[in-house]
């Protein structure tokens, strides 16, 4: 072989694997954007199921918590029933008090009008009349 065929079969493969080199980054360069894109939409994918998971479990949340909201405003409202009963009895015990006291007031003034005229009241045929007392019969409950 001569020299000058050695030097073509050399420039031959390194023409050969250059141009392979070549063709092999050329193709390297065009999947690099769209693997980087596909790498991309996965991301978002799995973003987005996520944010949906955070979502689903946000609305059972919110379901859960209206529930909770809804039991507690039942039962305030049936507590508020229960303190408006609570009051009236208060009142009604109030005015029964205060008509208790008037009647032990009518009774210690009678007694204190008996002491004090005792002397001309034991004389008397008929015995003192008795103090009015206005007290409010209430029916049993």
């Amino acid at each position: 072989m001569s020299e000058q065929t050695v030097v073509a079969i050399v420039v031959a493969l390194f023409a050969a694997l250059g141009g392979a080199g070549f063709w092999g980054y050329m193709a390297n360069r065009k999947e690099a954007p769209i693997k980087k894109r596909d790498a991309d939409v996965a991301a978002a994918h799995v973003s987005q199921q996520m944010a949906l998971a955070v979502a689903d479990d946000l609305r059972t949340d919110v379901t859960r918590l209206r529930a909770d909201v809804d039991l507690e405003r039942k039962e305030r409202e049936s507590l508020g029933g229960e303190v408006r009963e609570l009051r009236a009895k208060v009142e009604a015990q109030a005015d029964t008090i205060q008509s208790l006291r008037r009647a032990v007031r009518a009774f210690r003034d009678a007694w204190a009008n008996l002491t004090a005229n005792w002397h001309v009241l034991r004389l008397q045929d008929n015995p003192p009349q008795q103090p009015y007392i206005d007290l409010k019969e209430e029916a049993a409950p």
